[in-house]
């Protein structure tokens, strides 16, 4: 009976450690340097240019652009997201603007041998939000890592393209978050 039991438990429990295992664990970091708040409700976000220093990271732009875009879109949050800034900007709008700073590929060595975050891959940039006259109302950084599976290390399941684009995505929540009044950084999980 015993073995009965424990066979029955076998097939779920291979199926969660499975799964736990193919998690990717990532973390955002947002590091806010300049709020203000909103002046008026945003109903048009324009996304003006997302550069950078580097020639090699040039590829990871449109990754950080989808992700933004997609996002904001998604949302629903406003009326209009314009994907690239007009010769004059809508009243009322937002600009949203950045430069990656930073792409760091990690180590899938370290990932796998140590785990707990040595060896995680990064991307970090730093965005600001601009009125429709050009006034900074918001500057912050923009911070996305990947640890590897289920945050101890192991295998890749998230690539630099899947991370540059998971930033613009996070960059997008701390858009969404401060034009509703809230702060730029995700809510703590509890």
């Amino acid at each position: 009976m015993l073995r009965q039991i424990g066979a029955r438990w076998v097939l779920p429990a291979l199926t969660v450690m499975f799964l736990v295992g193919l998690g990717a664990c990532t973390t955002t970091t947002i590091t806010p340097e300049f709020v203000q708040p909103a002046k008026q409700s945003v109903h048009t976000v324009v996304v003006g240019d997302i550069t950078t220093s580097e020639e090699l990271w040039q590829f990871y732009i449109p990754h950080i652009r989808h992700g933004l875009i997609n996002k904001l879109n998604e949302s629903e949050a406003f009326e209009e997201v314009l994907a690239s800034a007009p010769e004059m900007m809508p009243p009322g709008a937002v600009l949203i603007t950045g430069q990656l700073t930073e792409i760091d590929k990690g180590s899938a060595a370290a990932r796998w041998i140590i785990g707990f975050g040595a060896g995680r891959a990064k991307a970090r940039g730093e965005f600001m939000i601009s009125d429709d006259a050009g006034l900074m109302l918001a500057r912050f950084q923009s911070w996305k890592a990947y640890s590897g599976g289920a945050g101890i290390g192991g295998a890749g399941f998230v690539d630099m393209e899947d991370l540059a684009e998971q930033l613009g995505q996070e960059t997008a929540g701390s858009v969404i978050r401060w034009s509703r009044g809230e702060a730029l950084e995700p809510p703590k999980e509890e």
